[in-house]
């Protein structure tokens, strides 16, 4: 079993620079911080190689994502 957590309002000191003292509260996570949402949703795709070439090198040619490209191209042949 792990150690219990002792909570305090001291500052604390840790690893290589033992001087130095870290608040707590300091790190982890914070609103607003990280790439901002971009409203789409994650897929992961299994294609062939050859494929996966051609949709690269258009996209480089672009000077589009991956990702870009081929949402653009889907929305022209389906008409979104």
């Amino acid at each position: 079993m792990s150690k219990p957590i002792a909570y305090s309002d001291e500052p604390i000191k840790v690893g290589r620079r033992v001087s130095r003292k870290i608040l707590p509260g300091h790190g982890g996570s914070r609103a607003g911080a990280g790439r901002p949402l971009s409203g789409n949703k994650p897929v992961t795709l299994r294609l062939p190689p050859k494929l996966i070439e051609i949709v690269r090198r258009d996209a480089k040619r672009a000077g589009k994502t991956m990702s870009e490209l081929v949402a653009e191209r889907l929305r022209t042949r389906h008409g979104s």
